[in-house]
Parts: structure tokens; C-alpha cells; sequence
């Protein structure tokens, strides 16, 4: 046990006696006294000292000597001896209040002055005395000093003044504790400590490396519970004071400092949002204001406030002001409404627990009336991420977005495509990488925007989203391989119609040379304008060449003058870069390395018209896809048939395949998609590749490589002879090509021989060994050889005459005369009713008959400029007409197959229009254009749409002549909108291209021979319901091509019509005089609803002398003139004509077949109307009901309705008397008539290309088609699809009727 001193528990006392000032003591004795002090009250314990021996150093320690000492050491030395006796004597104060209040000002005075840094003089006792005040907590005497706000502020003004000098974090520390200690204790706070520290909050300040705002959000944060009342009554107080009492617009001022108030608001939000739990509900209030300025301006806050790191946390505290804020998504001023989803943006890419309300929120925005709010709400998906997109956007908000490249303002469709394209390019790499989450929710954008691609008025805006986003040209260190696989695994996800029309946007079905090759040379002969000779001929033709390059954009005006300024600009160099660009045998390397210096140096040149260069670019050079892309194509073909390449599968890709297909084999075929149209379209692109396609023939483990090489090589020796092979082992293999039983390798194997040196006599061993192995072929190999007799006949036509005798008899008599096999096991649709089938469906029977037409026509096309042409086509028209007239029976004693019936009258008169390409044949056919008419309103959906995509295709590679332009004015009746508008959309796009000059030929001039081929018309009949059917197609051309301009001229020819004669018969003489009144009348009526001047026709006009004759005498002209020929009961209905017919694609239109009611099938009797369109019985009494008729579908009514049991009744009974108008109609037609009439089947809604068909000519349907037609393949679901296939059951009005011959001449 250790002794214990006596008195060692007793309080210490101060050693230090000597008095601090003395009378002349000098600084240095004065500073070396205080030191001796301070060392020694800092080593006393607070708990065991005697303060009476403190007294003397307290009072002489405040004297005016020391404080206001001029000496720096001694005040700071003086400070540090205070602290420590405020530390002894704690918890009481040695001091009095006003003592306390001179001592805090001068602790602070000396902490601003010198604690500027551990460099600076006495830096460690500034230290010390700031240490002591945090520690000891004496600081808190401040609040026991009366009226101590005035020195509270400064306290904290001289603390943030203090903090920014960079000092050391301890420093930070301590001063943090100093100014909470005094929030804690002081029993109110002055408003200007408060601003003082929210001050530190402003965005000019809200640095996060600033020692200020660091210092600031540790003390409201430490004292958030204290705080919140006074922050709330500041902003309070704050919005009390600016609001305008009445409805008077705020000042700018006031407005100023409104933002910057709620910008403090947000920014504490970020950093300490417990301080504002009573300013939310502030702020929510605001929300409800009327005034637009306060919410717009809270809307913005919350938004930025909730859509922070911690706002999903506030969004939950704060319910209400959540709803409330959500609901200014439907304010009623729409700059608010653009602010809400700006503001939206961090909540959708932070917060995926909130995903719910947002989606509900913006769901409506994509319609909002107001195109700036759309243009917003598009806008923000291009500011989110891709793991926002992909987890916290919904996929049919994505698919409604979309849905805005479609809208009608520029703005919002320009926001929507950059936005819906970045998306896309953010998520290629994970759907290259297979992502079972990101393949759903974006593979489908491609397809989306192709459709757009489809409408005039989006086209641009598409094409440059495709080619900046979806398929950009790779890098220029970038290998050819991976750009080549893009296209293809994008087009995995396209259905077939979308894989069409891409391959259109690749511009590989441009023919060649194409209207932009022509505008280059056009440029280079204007020569910037100085031109030698031939001035105005070579002007023109530049303006022509700029004309057709524009047509089919819709900002054709500033295109126009944009390439009218590139012209001028005379740059030799920038004409041989576009060359080196639109040239197809440019390989990848090259086009990027041209294509970025052609940008550059039109951006040096006139950086103005570069837009309108890129755009030129991007319709004109193989920017998708080009030559370099073979090889990569080629190697997909053959992975497909090795097993177990990919084992990855999909089921139903694209919204085709019903059966499981591995990756490869989808991959495949898109490159098999790619590959046979660059062998339509564009074979030059496989120059460069030919000794590969010669050798990959020998390559029997490859037959889909096979085919596809057959196929380029046929059509690159088509465009140049002399790059046919001449090696024997590579002929030897074509010729068993040629003979082998799969139809396509037949016929291109046949084609390519027929350009081989020897190629007359290896045709002639290949037909030789067909001819007579053709009755005893079955099943493909027979197709096989069809298909290539029907290459024979118009490859090498000298051969085949050899056998001409032998395999036509074969053909009519033993193929196409004969009855098709029961083929319920052979051909399987969806609907065993539908009158259609598939080329897949098909059986080889069906396929051979097909072929077989095309054998004859392809025969008579190779012989059209011999002297034999007519007698080797009379039979073929002979047996193409009969088809037609039999509803498809070339026998009408035999009993055909419906669904091939349908296929045959297609195929008919698809070779009678190849047919009239040639003018000896055409003539033929324009004699009895009436059947085509009728095959145009064929009771089958498929053969009216197919047979309208083969017209136009031919009429747009100008292979028919102008006067068959008026066959597309027959689609005014078809029930099914699709085609009229593709009619309508045709003939708009074919107007606009045309001069003037020849817009009047090819148009204009067709009014007279419409009237003749509806004097022709079976359904023809001087009855009101007639001639207001009649009159439905004379509208239909007048809504399309009447103008104020042309209108005269349309009188004009009506009037003329009673000035001939028909040149087959005087009934139809009569027929035509009714529709010349009748076309008169409805002329009248349109010019005078829309304001136009009727005036008389100053030119002459020549009546076409094929169809019409003149009239006999002077008399008979006389007598017809003065004779009325329309029904005067007429002319009531026809007042009400002329009003503006709506375009069937109008929203505001209701049409009955746009329900998703299936109607029912209609079927064709011999007692009802020839059309099959079972009506209600009109009420004479209603002027315009011909016109409801015309604007709307076809009557749903029960085929057994009132009028129709009526039909029923009276033929049923022999002694009943019928209806005079309806008796004398169908006699009529009867006595017109020939063939049986069949009853309606269903129509299949997938559409196929025909196999074996002619792959020389362009058979693809997406070329000139309107822009729905590109949306028929979507994939729509099961259900709509069902409606739409019974939809399509309907034929047109006017079209199931009994099948008329040809009238023979009176």
C-alpha cells in the first residue's frame, strides 16, 4: 500500500502571482509573461483548481491594455488565458454580460484576423483558443447574453468568412461545433443567421468541394430538428411578400427573387432534405395557386426536387404534394405542362420504384393537344440512358413514341426519331448479345421506323433516323463483316413487308442508270452555267433531273434549290466523289473514304445546301448494304446448313414463321432476301465476286448456295454477255442444273446458258431432254421443267421453236384442259373457304398451270418483232381471254379447283399486261380491256391487290402505254380502302412527276376513255342505282384528277362523247351517251361547289380512233345532240353531286368495314345482283343517298334482306311479275353473259411472290406502293388478323357477277 501525500487532493492554485502590465514593461516581457500564464492555466485541471487564486489574472486579462494590445502575440496569448478561464470556471461565468459580449468580439476578431493558415504567426494559439470554444462548449454563453443577435451574426458572418481559406479539416470540425452549439442553445434565431446559412445553399455556391457548403449542410444537418420551423416561416414570409394581392402580373423582380428562393429550396432538397418537412406542403399549396408564374415555378421545384438521388424517399413522405405535382401534367396551361415533363427526366432514369405513376403520368402526352408538350414528352427518352429505358420505361411507352414519328408537326416528329433512334443505337450491342431483356423491348424500333420510311410526308426524317442510328456506315478502321451482320440481325426482327421495303431504303431497286446518276451528268453539262451550245435544252434538263430526284420528298421546294445551288457551284471534284458514291461497285472502303470528303467539302463550299447533300446521298449510294457485303451474305448461306452452327431458336420471328428456326437459319434467310434482290434489281454489285459464284455452283453440300449463285450469275451475265462462263465444266454443270427438279435453279441455270458462247446449242440439248420427258414428269420435277421451258421460251427462243409444237400441245390439252387433282391434302390453309391459295400451299399441279401461262406469254414476248408475232399470240389471247371469261377454267366442262381458279385468273391477265408492253400486242389487248377491268374487281382480295401491285410496276418502268392508266380508276368500288388508296396514292405520285404536257396525255385525256370502258361495264344500267354506281366512278376520277385548270377540259370531253360513235356496237353508243349526260352533269355540280369558273375549252382535242368512229351524217349527229339520253328522274340526286369525297384514310371518316365486327361472307346468285351487294331498299325521297353510298363501305346487311327475297321470289315464281328496273338489268347482263357463276371464297391475308416466276422483270410489290401497303404484313395478333381475312371475303361492288365475253362487233 503506497502512502498518500497529505493534501494532494487539494484544489491547485494559480503559481502565477506577478501583475501581467506593468508600467513600462516592454512587449517582449509582456509576451513572455502571458505565455507563462496560458502554459500554466491550460495544464489546470477544471475539476481541482482554486478559482479565488484566479481572480487577479481574470480582471487584468479584459483590461483595454490587453485587448486592445497592439501587439498580435499578446492578443492572441490574452484570448487562449480567457478561454481557459472561461474552462475553470465553468459552468459558471467569471464574467458579467457586457464582460461576455467584449470578450466574444474579441475571441472572433482575433479568429478572422489570424487564422488565416498553419503558416501564419501564432497560428497554434488561434488554434487552441477555436479548439477550446468547440470542446468546452463555452460558446453557449453567447445565448445567456442579453440582446446577443447582433453578435450571433457576427459570429457566423466571420465563420463562413473564415472557412473558405482552405484550413485544415479540424478546423472545419470545430467550427461546425461552434455554430451548432449556438443553434442548439439560443432560444431564437435571427433571420440573418438563417439567410447566412442558407445562403451557402445558392447555385452560386453549391460547389461540393467548397468548404462553405460542406461547413453549411454538417450544421443543418446536426440541427434539422431546430431548423425546419424557421426555414419554413423564411419561405413562407418569402412568398407572402411577392405574391400579387390581385390578378396582376407579378414584377420581374419579384419573380427573380421567387426563383432563386425555390432554387435554395431545391438545392436543400439534395443535401439536407429533413430541413424542409414543412416547406413540401408550402410548395404543394403553390401548386394550386392560380397564378401561372408560382406554378410553373413550384412544379419545376418539386420535379427537380423528386427526381434527385433521395426523391423516390420524399416521394413516399410526401404523398400528397406527389399526387399533387402529378397532376400538373393536365394543367391547363401547356407551358406547365411542358415543364412537368421536362422534369420528369431524373425521376424515370433514377427511380424504377416510381415507374408506375410516371408511366400513368406521361401515358397521355404523346396525344396532348398542344404540339409543344408532345414534342417534350419526346424529347425526354432521348436524355434517359439505356438501363433506364430498359427497366424503368415501359415498352408501350416506347411503341407510343414511335407512334409520334407519324405526327403531323415537324418539331414533335424530329424529337420523336432522334429519340426513338438513340434508343435503339444505346441497345443494338445487347440485342447483338442476345439479351432476353433488351431483344423485346427494342428489336421491333427497326420495323417502326421502315413504316415511316413508307409515308411521303416522314420519309427524310425516317431515312436519316435509319442511317444515323440503326445501320450508320461503320467506322473507317471498322471491318466490313460486322457492319454487314447489323443489317442482317436487325432484319431478323422484320416481318416480310418491313425486309421489303428496307431493301427499297437500300436503294438496291433503283434502276440504273438512275435519276440521280442522270442529275450528276446533268450537273456536269450546265457547267456551274456557262454553256457553250445547247443551252435551253441542257438548262431544262437539269430542272427535269431535279424535278424527279425531289418528287418524293415533301420539301420538294427547298431541295430543289438547294441541288440548283450545288449545280452552280461547278466543283469538279465533289461530281466525281457522288460518281465514286452512287456507283454499285464501290466497296465499303471507298464509300465511307468518299463520303466523308464529299461532307467536308460541301461544308467548306456552301455549308448551307450539306443537309440537302446528305439527304442525296443517302437516296442515291448503298449505304445499307453494297458489294463489299457478299462475301459475309454468302457465309450465312452456307451456315445454315450445317447442323449445330447456333443452336439459339425463335419461334415466330417477325411475325411470319409459325415453326421453331435456329438463329442461323432466320439469319439465312434475310441474307437470302438481300442476295436474290441485288440479282433483280441490281447485279452489277456482283462483278467484282464472279469467280466465286462459278465455283460455289459445284458445291452440292450448299443447294440453297447453289440456287442463290444460279440466280446472280444469271442476272449479271443478263447485264453483261461477256462475263458469261466458257469453261466446259462449268456449262456441263448448268445443263444438270437445268435439268434437276428444283424449278428456280432450273430456270436460272437455263438463263445463264442462254448468254454462254455455245448457249443456242446448250439450250437446245437441255429443251431436247425435256420435251419428251414432260408427260411421263410428276411433283417438282415437272415444275422444275416448266419453269425452265418458260426461261427457254424468252432466253432462247430458236430453240425452243423447235419444240414449240410438242410442249405447247402438251401444256393446253394434257396440263391446263385437264381437271387439278383432289388437293384437300396438298394445299392446307387456314380457312378451307378461302379462295386463294399460297405459293407455299401450292401443289405442283397448281404450280406447273402457272408456269405454263407464263410459257406461252414469254413466247410471244420473244417473237413480238417477227412477222409471225399475231400468229403465235392469237392463240395464247385466245386462251388467256377464255380464262378470264370462265372465272379461271380454261375448260369450262371440267371442275377446277376454286383456290386454283383464282391463281389462273390472276396469272391470265398478269401475262396479258406483260403482254401489252409491246405495242403489236397492247393494241390487242385494249380492244377487250373490259375483262382486265373486270379481273380488277375479282371476288378475291389477293388477285385484285396482286394484280393492282403488277399494274403499277409495270406503269412505273413505263412498260405500258398511257391508255391502260385507266384501268386504276376501276378500284372505286373496291370494299377494301388499302386498294383504293394504293390507286389513288399511285396516280397522285405519278401526276406529280409528270410535266404538265404530259400529265394532260397520260391523265387528263383518259376521262373519255373511262366513259367508254363504263359504257362496256356488265353492271352498266339506265336505273338510278345504276347510274349512281356509275357516277361513283367518275367521281372517284374527278376527286383525283379534276382541277380548276383542267376542269373545262373534262367538260369538254364529256360533251364530245355524243359527238361519236362506239366502234363495237350502237348499245354501247347508247351506254356512252347516258355516262357523256351524266359526266356533264357531275362536272357542273363539283366546279360549282368549289368555286370554279366552267369556261368553254379553247384547244382541240383528238378522240381517240381505236375505240370510237365518227358519226355516219350531219343528221344522226343532229338528232343525238338534241336527244336526252339521262333519265330526268336522275337529276334530283344529281344536284347534291360534286361535294368533296374524304380520303378513306381520314380519321373523321367512319367506315362500316374499319369495325371490328366480322362481317359475313357474301356470296353471288343468279337472282340477285350481279355485284353480290345485297342493299337496303333506297328512299327515293333523300336526294343524296347515292352519295352516302359512295363515301361509305358496302351495306352489312342479311344477303337474305328484304329486296333480295324479293329477286328470290320472283324468279322462284314464274308467273310473278318482277321489278321492271331489276328484270330489265339482269336480262340485260344475261343476254351479255357466258359461264357459270361461282359462289365467293375466302381470301388468305398473307401475301407471296409466285414461285417459278419471272425473276428478270421486277416482281417485288414494294416499288411504287402506297404507304399502308407496308404495314399489311405487321403482326397484329390472332384476332384482328381473323377480321381482317374475313374482311377481305367481300368482293367489290360490281364484281361477282357471271364473267362476259367478249361483245362481238354490231
Amino acid at each position: 500500500m503506497v502512502a498518500t501525500t497529505r493534501g494532494a487532493n487539494s484544489p491547485r492554485k494559480l503559481k502565477f502571482s506577478d501583475k501581467i502590465v506593468t508600467k513600462g514593461i516592454t512587449t517582449d516581457a509582456l509576451v513572455k509573461k502571458m505565455k507563462a500564464l496560458h502554459s500554466e492555466l491550460a495544464s489546470m485541471d477544471q475539476d481541482n483548481v482554486d478559482t479565488n487564486t484566479l481572480q487577479g489574472a481574470r480582471k487584468e486579462l479584459i483590461s483595454t491594455t490587453i485587448l486592445l494590445h497592439k501587439d498580435k502575440g499578446v492578443r492572441a496569448l490574452a484570448a487562449c488565458c480567457i478561454a481557459d478561464l472561461l474552462r475553470l470556471y465553468a459552468p459558471d461565468a467569471p464574467y458579467t454580460a457586457p464582460e461576455l459580449k467584449d470578450i466574444f468580439q474579441f475571441f472572433f476578431r482575433q479568429l478572422s484576423t489570424g487564422l488565416r493558415g498553419p503558416d501564419a504567426p501564432y497560428y497554434n494559439e488561434y488554434f487552441y483558443l477555436l479548439e477550446s470554444l468547440a470542446s468546452i462548449k463555452s460558446i453557449v454563453l453567447v445565448c445567456d447574453i442579453p440582446a446577443a443577435d447582433e453578435l450571433l451574426c457576427t459570429i457566423f458572418r466571420n465563420i463562413f468568412d473564415l472557412v473558405p481559406m482552405g484550413l485544415p479539416k479540424n478546423v472545419e470540425m470545430f467550427m461546425a461545433e461552434i455554430l451548432v452549439a449556438l443553434i442548439d442553445e439560443c432560444a431564437s434565431l435571427p433571420s440573418e443567421v438563417l439567410e447566412i446559412l442558407l445562403a451557402q445553399f445558392l447555385p452560386a455556391r453549391t460547389r461540393t468541394d467548397s468548404p462553405a457548403y460542406r461547413l453549411s449542410i454538417g450544421v443543418c444537418t446536426r440541427t434539422a430538428d431546430k431548423l425546419q420551423r424557421h426555414v419554413a416561416q423564411y419561405f413562407g414570409d418569402l412568398l407572402l411578400q411577392h405574391t400579387p394581392d390581385d390578378q396582376t402580373s407579378m414584377p420581374a423582380e419579384d419573380v427573380e427573387e421567387l426563383r432563386t428562393a425555390h432554387e435554395l429550396v431545391q438545392r436543400l432538397a439534395q443535401a439536407v432534405a429533413p430541413l424542409l418537412l414543412n416547406v413540401v406542403p408550402q410548395l404543394e399549396e403553390e401548386l394550386r395557386v392560380t397564378d401561372q408564374t408560382i406554378r410553373s415555378i413550384a412544379t419545376q421545384t418539386l420535379g427537380a426536387i423528386f427526381g434527385d438521388s433521395n426523391g423516390a424517399k420524399l416521394a413516399r413522405t410526401y404523398p400528397s404534394t406527389w399526387s399533387q405535382w402529378l397532376l400538373r401534367r393536365n394543367d391547363r396551361v401547356a407551358a406547365i405542362r411542358v415543364i412537368f415533363i421536362e422534369c420528369s427526366k431524373d425521376i424515370v432514369s433514377h427511380h424504377a420504384e416510381l415507374k408506375g405513376d410516371m408511366e400513368e403520368a406521361l401515358k397521355g402526352k404523346f396525344m396532348d393537344p398542344d404540339d409543344k408538350v408532345r414534342a417534350a414528352v419526346c424529347k425526354l427518352f432521348s436524355q434517359i440512358d439505356y438501363e433506364a429505358a430498359l427497366h424503368h420505361v415501359a415498352k408501350s411507352q416506347l411503341e407510343e413514341l414511335a407512334g409520334r414519328c407519324l405526327d403531323r408537326k415537324p418539331i414533335v416528329r424530329h424529337e420523336a426519331f432522334n429519340s426513338i433512334g438513340r434508343l435503339f443505337s444505346l441497345a443494338y450491342p445487347e440485342i447483338e448479345n442476345n439479351d432476353l431483356a433488351a431483344v423485346p423491348q427494342f428489336s421491333w424500333i427497326p420495323g417502326k421506323l421502315i413504316e415511316a420510311a413508307a409515308m411521303s410526308e416522314t420519309r427524310d426524317e425516317a431515312e436519316k433516323c435509319i442511317s444515323e442510328f440503326v445501320l450508320p456506315l461503320p467506322a473507317k478502321n471498322e471491318d466490313v463483316v460486322p457492319w454487314t451482320e447489323r443489317l442482317l440481325l436487325i432484319m431478323k426482327y422484320l416481318n416480310s413487308s418491313h425486309v421489303t421495303s428496307l431493301l427499297a431504303l437500300a436503294n438496291l431497286k433503283s434502276a440504273r442508270p438512275s435519276v440521280f446518276e442522270r442529275f450528276i451528268q446533268c450537273c456536269v453539262d450546265f457547267n456551274g452555267g456557262t454553256i457553250d451550245k445547247d443551252e435551253e435544252e441542257i438548262t431544262r434538263n437539269l430542272n427535269h433531273a431535279i424535278k424527279v430526284v425531289t418528287s418524293q420528298s415533301a420539301d420538294a421546294n427547298k431541295l430543289a434549290d438547294d441541288l440548283r445551288a450545288f449545280a452552280k457551284l461547278n466543283e469538279s471534284r465533289l461530281y466525281k466523289l457522288l460518281k465514286t458514291c452512287v456507283d454499285p461497285q464501290t466497296d465499303l472502303k471507298t464509300l465511307i473514304k468518299s463520303t466523308s470528303e464529299f461532307h467536308r467539302r460541301v461544308e467548306q463550299a456552301s455549308s448551307g445546301i450539306l443537309e440537302t447533300m446528305s439527304w442525296f446521298l443517302r437516296r442515291a449510294s448503298l449505304h445499307i448494304v453494297n458489294q463489299s457485303s457478299i462475301p459475309t451474305l454468302v457465309k450465312k448461306l452456307k451456315l445454315a446448313d450445317q447442323p449445330n452452327t447456333e443452336s439459339q431458336a425463335l419461334v415466330g420471328t417477325g411475325g411470319d414463321e409459325s415453326s421453331q428456326q435456329t438463329h442461323a437459319e432466320i439469319i439465312a434467310d434475310r441474307a437470302q432476301s438481300v442476295l436474290e434482290c441485288m440479282s433483280k434489281f441490281n447485279p452489277a454489285v456482283y462483278a467484282p465476286h464472279l469467280a466465286e459464284l462459278v465455283k460455289a455452283l459445284a458445291d452440292e453440300k450448299h443447294p440453297r448456295l447453289v440456287q442463290y449463285c444460279t440466280q446472280a450469275l444469271a442476272a449479271i451475265v443478263s447485264l453483261d454477255s461477256s462475263l458469261a462462263p466458257t469453261e466446259k465444266r462449268t456449262t456441263d454443270r448448268l445443263v444438270k442444273i437445268a435439268l434437276s427438279d428444283v424449278p428456280k435453279q432450273a430456270k436460272f441455270a437455263l438463263r445463264v446458258l442462254s448468254h454462254c458462247k455455245d448457249g443456242a446449242h446448250l439450250c437446245a440439248k437441255v429443251i431436247n431432254t425435256i420435251a419428251p420427258a414432260l408427260p411421263g414428269a410428276e411433283g417438282d420435277t415437272l415444275v422444275a421443267h416448266i419453269a425452265a421451258l418458260a426461261e427457254a421460251a424468252k432466253s432462247c427462243p430458236e430453240a425452243f421453236e423447235d419444240k414449240s409444237n410438242v410442249i405447247t400441245t402438251y401444256l393446253v390439252q394434257e396440263l391446263l384442259m385437264s381437271n387439278t387433282p383432289s388437293t384437300e391434302d396438298e394445299m392446307i390453309t387456314d380457312d378451307a373457304d378461302e379462295e386463294w391459295v399460297e405459293d407455299s400451299q401450292l401443289n405442283t399441279i397448281g404450280k406447273a398451270k402457272l408456269l405454263a401461262l407464263k410459257v406461252m406469254h414469254n413466247r410471244c414476248l420473244a417473237h413480238v418483232h417477227s412477222d409471225a408475232a399475231l400468229d403465235i399470240s392469237q392463240p395464247v389471247f385466245k386462251l388467256l381471254f377464255t380464262i378470264l371469261e370462265h372465272s379461271g377454267a380454261v375448260n369450262p366442262s371440267v371442275e377446277y379447283d376454286p383456290r386454283i381458279k383464282a391463281r389462273l385468273r390472276l396469272q391470265a391477265a398478269v401475262s396479258l399486261l406483260k403482254m401489252s408492253s409491246s405495242e403489236t400486242y397492247a393494241n390487242v389487248v385494249l380492244k377487250n380491256l373490259i375483262m382486265l377491268a373486270i379481273t380488277l374487281q375479282d371476288t378475291s382480295f389477293r388477285v385484285r391487290s396482286e394484280l393492282l401491285n403488277k399494274f403499277t410496276l409495270l406503269c412505273i418502268n413505263r412498260k405500258l402505254v398511257p391508255n391502260f392508266y385507266v384501268l386504276v380508276f376501276i378500284t372505286a368500288h373496291d370494299p377494301e380502302r388499302e386498294i383504293r388508296e394504293r390507286a389513288r396514292n399511285w396516280v397522285v405520285a405519278s401526276m406529280r412527276r409528270l410535266p404538265l404536257e404530259l400529265r394532260v396525255q397520260h391523265f387528263d385525256m383518259l376521262f373519255i376513255r373511262l366513259l367508254h370502258l363504263l359504257a362496256h361495264h356488265p353492271d352498266f344500267a339506265v336505273t338510278t342505282e345504276g347510274l349512281q354506281d356509275m357516277a361513283k366512278y367518275l367521281e372517284f376520277y374527278l376527286e383525283i384528277v379534276a382541277t380548276a385548270e383542267n376542269i373545262p377540259l373534262q367538260f369538254h370531253l364529256a360533251l364530245k362523247a355524243k359527238t361519236v360513235r362506239d366502234a363495237d356496237s350502237h348499245v354501247f353508243s347508247e351506254h356512252l351517251y347516258v355516262l357523256s349526260e351524266l359526266a356533264q352533269h357531275l362536272i357542273r355540280a363539283r366546279a360549282k361547289n368549289r368555286g370554279w369558273t366552267l369556261n368553254t375549252y379553247p384547244g382541240k382535242v383528238k378522240i381517240p380512233a381505236d375505240i370510237f368512229r365518227a358519226l355516219p351524217n350531219h343528221e344522226a349527229a343532229s338528232k343525238i345532240s338534241k336527244k336526252e339520253y339521262l333519265p330526268e328522274e336522275n337529276l334530283q340526286w344529281l344536284s347534291g353531286a360534286g361535294k368533296s369525297v374524304r380520303s378513306p384514310t381520314s380519321k373523321a371518316r367512319k367506315t362500316r368495314d374499319d369495325k371490328d365486327k366480322a362481317p359475313r361472307k357474301r356470296k353471288a346468285t343468279a337472282s340477285g345482283r350481279t355485284n353480290g351487294a345485297a342493299k337496303k331498299a333506297r328512299r327515293p325521297k333523300k336526294a343524296n343517298t347515292w352519295r352516302e353510298q359512295s363515301e361509305d363501305e358496302e351495306s352489312e346487311e342479311d344477303p337474305t334482306s328484304e329486296s333480295d327475297q324479293d329477286r328470290d321470289q320472283d324468279q322462284g315464281k314464274t308467273k310473278s311479275k318482277p321489278r321492271p328496273s331489276t328484270s330489265t338489268r339482269e336480262e340485260r347482263r344475261l343476254r351479255r353473259s357466258r359461264g357459270g357463276e361461282e359462289e365467293p371464297k375466302q381470301d388468305s391475308e398473307e401475301s407471296g411472290e409466285e414461285e417459278g416466276s419471272d425473276e428478270g422483270e421486277s416482281d417485288s410489290d414494294s416499288d411504287g406502293e402506297s404507304g399502308e401497303e407496308g404495314e399489311e404484313g405487321s403482326d397484329k395478333g390472332k384476332s384482328a388478323e381473323g377480321v381482317r381475312k374475313k374482311r377481305r371475303l367481300r368482293g367489290p361492288r360490281l364484281t361477282q357477277r357471271k364473267r362476259r365475253s367478249v361483245p362481238s362487233k354490231s
